[in-house]
């Protein structure tokens, strides 16, 4: 009997020290807040600025069932790659086929101008590859001083810490932009140019 109402005072006080915590604000009980855009994007498929960056995030359902794709377009003044710049444009798509995703979920890309880097969350390893299209408008490589030959496609492999070249044939260079075409992935992860 006196455990059980051990038991009991200890709950009560654990549920209201839980409670206290939970009715402050700015906190949640329910796990960290999330400070990617993905409510209001869904609908307008609009990339949003974060508050406290310059990254930029858009999300949308992909279904196993049906799949779909993820569209981020974005005009960016400032610093890009360490640069200052007038403006870069970004465009990024990755799509989906039926049954390429595990489950059905909200993704969410993200463009880091000062890293040049587009990452996706949460992770997801495919059934089947994605194609991922990349284009820079606005930065002249040549005056970067960096040559097609020298530039290539990654991704980070958290497990090796370190950087994974993969497609990079699928590079294409003009006057002021570059990209990369269609170059399928099997994962998600942070992808990105680098020479």
């Amino acid at each position: 009997m006196k455990r059980l109402k051990l038991f009991s005072l200890v709950l009560m006080f654990s549920t209201l020290f839980l409670f206290s915590i939970g009715c402050q604000e700015g906190s949640s009980l329910i796990g960290p807040e999330n400070t990617s855009t993905s409510g209001e994007n869904q609908l307008d498929k609009k990339h949003k600025k974060h508050k406290d960056s310059d990254k930029y995030s858009v999300s949308q359902l992909i279904t196993e069932k049906t799949g779909g794709k993820i569209t981020l377009k974005v005009e960016h003044k400032g610093e890009y790659l360490g640069k200052k710049v007038k403006k870069v444009k970004i465009f990024a798509e990755i799509k989906f086929a039926p049954g390429t995703v595990q489950y059905d979920e909200i993704f969410t890309m993200t463009f880091d101008p000062v890293s040049g880097m587009i990452s996706f969350s949460p992770s997801m390893k495919f059934k089947k590859t994605a194609p991922l299209t990349i284009s820079v408008k606005g930065v002249d490589l040549k005056k970067m001083k960096i040559k097609k030959d020298d530039l290539k496609f990654v991704y980070y492999d958290l497990d090796k810490k370190a950087e994974v070249e993969i497609d990079s044939k699928k590079i294409w260079v003009k006057k002021d932009s570059f990209g990369i075409l269609q170059v399928k992935i099997k994962h998600f992860s942070r992808y990105g140019f680098t020479k």
